[in-house]
This record gives structure tokens, C-alpha cells and sequence, in this order.
């Protein structure tokens, strides 16, 4: 086993001693970052916390005020916070960070139809299950408001298409699924002959409290990551992050990327060791950005050495997101986690599993029977504009992967850190996540509808092996305040 060296002697080969940091960005996460380690001994205090500065991100998201730096096109190293979406819900946009052009440029798009951000998704310019079902809601927002003046059946035709094109994106996402549900299920709520500025209302504050929510889960589950990692909270820590887990994934807020975020603005000495994850490069194109914008001190690694390093023992931890949980805790998660989940276990390191409760997918009892998406052969054949592989190679590109549960160290979600057995623990995170958000009308009508889905389902019991934050749902979660 080789020695690791300390945070402060590690940088990736051929980067300066000393990158222009996000002040911007530093600022954000310390404005919580003290709370989140003083309180650490009073988990609840800190979820409330960090879940109310969160909250109060999504609501500066949801105002649709320009984005310092990312208007035009500049150089992506200029500083200032960015959240990878705003929605002006006035003029019926939704502008988002094509993140295909970073780490070197920053630069909007702007979707005003289910078909913008279907291109968008599959391009490649929005990546991460979280954030694109949070632009997914919001493009149904923007459809019903853009169709304010069609006939009733005409209008609901409209959504319901705009809704299974965007589903066709991501059949993999549960978060996309859920987020696509909740709406239709907000607009069957109101009658068919309903006019149209109160459908769009409606969709437009269902599709606000889908976004406010997400930051809020966000906050809370990083909280309670905190405590999951290995070690004193103020001994330095190496840690293997894959994916894109940041708030470029998340949202305005992400999940395993900031905790490590987190952890180093409140001055644990952490160093992240960033798989590239192939074939999209979010890892290292977009991951180590934002861990560079914070000033967080990494190095990356490529997709097959990764294993290996863990095997060495050159990290503490290995964080990952999902994209859906089964009920029984397999994880379905970008391609390449169940290498790492192999070589974790091989190595006694902890596998930490990040993701909202959202991911969860309690209709799907095993992970085998989950939808493993299969990516479009471009990625494999060509890397930065360039053929990689011989014109006419039969190319298999599944961008999933299986992990089952027995890898599994932990479920980070907003509930709580949940452990094996995990079926048990993940039932009554649901259910108490299902309570919380029951405010909102389309949330609560398609838990109904779920419910007479399965009768005889009886609330589940608390799992002791979950450690759960105590009353975790008192947060508000309610819609958001109009954006306009």
C-alpha cells in the first residue's frame, strides 16, 4: 500500500501551484459551512441549516436575474457564481450552461420548447439526473404557459407530448420520471376545460416547488454526508469522486461533489482524486471545473486506472450519485461505478452513494429490473471532434451500470444515512419523504394515485439502522413565491 501524500502536496500534473478560485462560489458555501461543522454533533441544526441557505439558492435561481459571466461567451475561469439553469418564467425561457463547451467557455442556451431541452439532454449541454429533471418540470411550466390560448384538449395534448418526449431522454432517471409525473398529475387535478393562465399558473408553482425542494434535499443529504465521511472532521481526507455530482448535475446545488465543497471551505484538508467518466468526460471536464472554482485541491484520473488507485490505497472513501435506487438499494448510476464499487469493497474503502430520495424507485424491487440506458455510439467514436475508433465499429455504449447493494456502504439522501438492510431503511425514508412533500398538490395527488396502485401497502416502520435526522421534513418545502 503506497503512503498518500497530504492535500496540500497533491495537484494534478502540469497545473499551477495556484488557480483563480470562485470567490463568488467560496463565499456561497461558507456562508454554511461553519454552521454545518460546529453543529456537526447536532445533525438536525445542521440539516435545517444548510437546508434554509439552499432553499433561499433555489429562490435567487427561480428570479431569473442574469448570471455573472455567462451571458456571452467568456473564458470559464472567470469568476463568479453560476448556476447551471435560470428560468424567466415572464418570457418563457429556460437558459442553461452548455456545459459541452467547459471547462474553457461559458456559454447560455436558451430552451423555449420540450424540444430545446430534449436536444439539449441528448447533446450532452445538461448533464446530471438531478438537474435535468428540475429543467425537465420547468419546460412543462413553459410549454402550458406558451399554450395559454389553445383549446383545453388541445393544450393538455401539447404537455402530455411535451412530457413523454422529454421522458424519452433519460428512461433510466427516476428523478426525470418523477418530476414528469408530478406535474401531469398537477394538471390533472384541474378540469378539462380550465382555462389557460390558470394552468400555466399552476404548472408554473408546481414546476417552482420541484426546483426549491431539489436545492433543499441537496442541502440536507450533504449535511448528513458530512457525518459519513471517514475520519475526525478536521483530519485530512482523500476521497475518488466519478460523475458529475456538482451543482452542474445537481442543480443550484449538488450532492457527493459538494460535500467534499463543503467539507474544505469549513477547513478539513481534503484532495479529490476526479475519475474523467467516459465517454462524456463529465468528470474531467466538468466536475474538476467547479472543484477548481471552489479552490478544492484534486487530481484526475482516468476511467481505467481508477480501480487501481483505490486498490493502492490512495483514497478513504469512494462518493458517487445514482440515477435510481432500487428498493432493495441497488444502484443504478453512470457507467463505470460498479468498477469502482468492485475495487472499494475489494479494498475495505467505503462506497457512499449520494442522491435525494427522488432517485429512489420503490415500484422497482431489484436493480435488475431497472432500465440500463444504452448511449448513442458519437461519444465513442469521436472525443473533442476527432474519430477515435474506425469508421463502421459496431460501438456498445451503455452509459449505466448495475451496483447491487451488498457494495453499498451507505445511501446518503435528505432523510437520512441509510444502511443495510437497506430495504427496510429506504421504505421509511420514502414515507417520511412522501409526508414532507405532501403540501404540494401534484406531489400529493400522485402519491394517491401510487397508493391506490398498491393496495394493502401499509406505512412502513422506522429502520433503526437508518440514521435518520429527526423530524427531517420540517423544512418548508412548500411552493416557492412566484418568480415573476
Amino acid at each position: 500500500m503506497t503512503e498518500r501524500p497530504e492535500p496540500s502536496q497533491v495537484r494534478p500534473p502540469d497545473q499551477p501551484a495556484t488557480q483563480p478560485p470562485d470567490p463568488d462560489r467560496r463565499r456561497f458555501f461558507r456562508r454554511f459551512a461553519g454552521d454545518v461543522v460546529t453543529s456537526v454533533g447536532s445533525v438536525l441544526g445542521a440539516a435545517q441549516t444548510l437546508q434554509q441557505q439552499s432553499a433561499d439558492a433555489a429562490r435567487e435561481l427561480l428570479a431569473g436575474e442574469p448570471v455573472a459571466g455567462a451571458a456571452a461567451e467568456v473564458d470559464a475561469s472567470t469568476a463568479g457564481y453560476r448556476a447551471p439553469f435560470r428560468w424567466d418564467a415572464d418570457e418563457g425561457v429556460c437558459r442553461i450552461i452548455d456545459q459541452r463547451r467547459l471547462p474553457d467557455v461559458l456559454v447560455e442556451i436558451g430552451l423555449r420548447g420540450a424540444a430545446d431541452a430534449v436536444g439539449a439532454i441528448n447533446d450532452g449541454a445538461l448533464n446530471g439526473s438531478p438537474v435535468q429533471a428540475q429543467v425537465a418540470a420547468v419546460m412543462l411550466a413553459i410549454v402550458a404557459g406558451r399554450s395559454r390560448m389553445s383549446r383545453p384538449f388541445a393544450r393538455r395534448a401539447t404537455i402530455r407530448g411535451a412530457a413523454n418526449a422529454l421522458r424519452t431522454t433519460r428512461p433510466g432517471s427516476a428523478a426525470m420520471a418523477a418530476a414528469l409525473d408530478r406535474m401531469l398529475a398537477r394538471l390533472e387535478l384541474l378540469a378539462p376545460d380550465t382555462d389557460g393562465d390558470t394552468v400555466a399558473e399552476a404548472l408554473r408553482r408546481e414546476a417552482e416547488a420541484i426546483v426549491t425542494e431539489a436545492s433543499g434535499d441537496h442541502g440536507a443529504l450533504v449535511t448528513l454526508g458530512l457525518t459519513a465521511l471517514p475520519g475526525e472532521p478536521d483530519a485530512p481526507l482523500h476521497v475518488l469522486v466519478a460523475g458529475s455530482t456538482g451543482a452542474m448535475g445537481g442543480g443550484q446545488f449538488g450532492t457527493a461533489l459538494n460535500t467534499v465543497t463543503v467539507a474544505h471551505h469549513a477547513g478539513r484538508p481534503v484532495h479529490a482524486l476526479v475519475a474523467e467518466t467516459r465517454p462524456g468526460f463529465v468528470g474531467s471536464r466538468i466536475a474538476a471545473w467547479e472543484l477548481s472554482q471552489a479552490g478544492v485541491p484534486y487530481a484526475i484520473v482516468t476511467d481505467a486506472a481508477a480501480p487501481a488507485c483505490i486498490a493502492e490505497g490512495e483514497v478513504a472513501a469512494v462518493l458517487v450519485g445514482a440515477d435510481r435506487i432500487a428498493a432493495n438499494g441497488d444502484v443504478i448510476a453512470p457507467a463505470g461505478t460498479y468498477a469502482l464499487a468492485l475495487a472499494a469493497a475489494d479494498a475495505g474503502v467505503p462506497l457512499l452513494v449520494f442522491a435525494a430520495t427522488t432517485a429512489i424507485d420503490p415500484a422497482t424491487p431489484r436493480g435488475e429490473e431497472a432500465t440500463i440506458e444504452e448511449g448513442r455510439p458519437g461519444p465513442v467514436m469521436r472525443a473533442v471532434g476527432t474519430r477515435i475508433a474506425p469508421e463502421g465499429s459496431r460501438i456498445r455504449n451503455p452509459v449505466q451500470d448495475l451496483t447491487p447493494a451488498a457494495l453499498v456502504a451507505a445511501l446518503i439522501t435528505e432523510e437520512g444515512v441509510l444502511r443495510a438492510p437497506f430495504a427496510p431503511a429506504i421504505a421509511a425514508a420514502v414515507g417520511r419523504a412522501t409526508e414532507r412533500r405532501s403540501a404540494s398538490p401534484g406531489f400529493a395527488a400522485l402519491a394517491a394515485a401510487a397508493a391506490n396502485d398498491a393496495p394493502g401497502v401499509t406505512e412502513a416502520p422506522e429502520a433503526p439502522d437508518a440514521e435518520a435526522v429527526p423530524d427531517a421534513g420540517a423544512a418548508e418545502t412548500a411552493p416557492a413565491a412566484p418568480a415573476s
